[in-house]
C-alpha cells in the first residue's frame, strides 16, 4: 500500500501547484553556487598572487641599487606575463558565470545550487523555466542596481523573500519569477520510496523508516 499511497502523494503534490521555496533552501542554493564560482575563480586568482610576489621579489632584490621607476619595470617584468594570463582567465570566468549563473538558469531553471536543495526558477505565470533572456536579467540586473546604491538594493532584494507572500526577491517580481520546490523531483523521489517500501515489506523492515526528512518529505540543506 506503501506505493500507491506516496504515488497519489506525489500527484496531489504536483496537482496543487507550485509551492514556494523556502528561505533555508534559497540561502544552501546560493551557498553550493557561490562555493562552485570561487572554484571557477581559482586558477586566475593564484596565478594573480604568483605574479605579485614574484614582483615584489624581484624588485626587493634590486632595490638598493636601481631607481624607483627601474624598480617598477623589474617589477612588472616579473609579475606581468601571470596577470596577463590572470586577466583573460578572469574574463573567461566571468563570462562563463553570467551564462550558466544567468542564461542557463533561466533556460533549464536550476543551477547546481539549486538542484541540491530541490528546488527550481520558473516563469511564476507559465510555471516552466522563465528562459535564457529573463535568466540573464535577473543575474545581471541587481549588481547593476546595487552598484548605484552602494549594495543597498542588493542588500534589500536578497532579504526580501523573508517577508514576501510568494517568498520572491525584488528581482523577481521584475521578471514574473519564482523560486518553488522541484515537485518533479519530489513526485521521483515518491515513486522511489514507493519501490522502497515494497521491498522492505518483502524483505524485512526499512532502516531508514525513521528518518526524519522534514514536513515536506524533502531534506533541508539549512535548517
Amino acid at each position: 500500500m506503501a506505493y500507491f499511497e506516496n504515488i497519489q502523494e506525489s500527484e496531489e503534490a504536483i496537482s496543487s501547484g507550485p509551492v514556494p521555496a523556502s528561505y533555508s533552501k534559497r540561502i544552501g542554493a546560493v551557498i553550493v553556487d557561490i562555493l562552485i564560482g570561487v572554484l571557477a575563480a581559482a586558477p586566475a586568482t593564484i596565478l594573480f598572487l604568483i605574479g605579485l610576489v614574484g614582483g615584489i621579489r624581484d624588485a626587493d632584490e634590486v632595490d638598493d641599487y636601481l631607481t624607483d621607476d627601474q624598480t617598477a619595470e623589474v617589477f612588472w617584468e616579473a609579475a606581468a606575463g601571470f596577470w596577463i594570463i590572470a586577466a583573460v582567465l578572469g574574463v573567461a570566468t566571468f563570462v562563463w558565470a553570467i551564462w550558466y549563473f544567468g542564461y542557463r538558469q533561466g533556460k533549464i531553471g536550476l543551477t547546481p545550487g539549486k538542484r541540491v536543495a530541490g528546488i527550481k526558477l520558473i516563469n511564476i505565470e507559465t510555471g516552466t523555466p522563465p528562459g535564457g533572456a529573463k535568466g540573464l536579467g535577473r543575474s545581471i540586473i541587481p549588481s547593476l542596481l546595487g552598484s548605484f546604491s552602494s549594495g543597498i538594493y542588493q542588500l534589500i532584494d536578497y532579504l526580501w523573500p523573508l517577508w514576501d507572500d510568494k517568498n520572491q526577491r525584488i528581482t523577481d517580481k521584475m521578471f514574473s519569477t519564482q523560486v518553488v520546490l522541484d515537485q518533479n523531483r519530489k513526485a521521483q523521489q515518491g515513486v522511489s520510496n514507493g519501490s522502497q517500501g515494497i521491498s522492505s515489506g518483502i524483505g524485512g523492515s526499512d532502516p531508514l523508516a525513521n528518518f526524519d526528512q522534514g514536513s515536506s518529505g524533502d531534506t533541508p540543506i539549512i535548517s
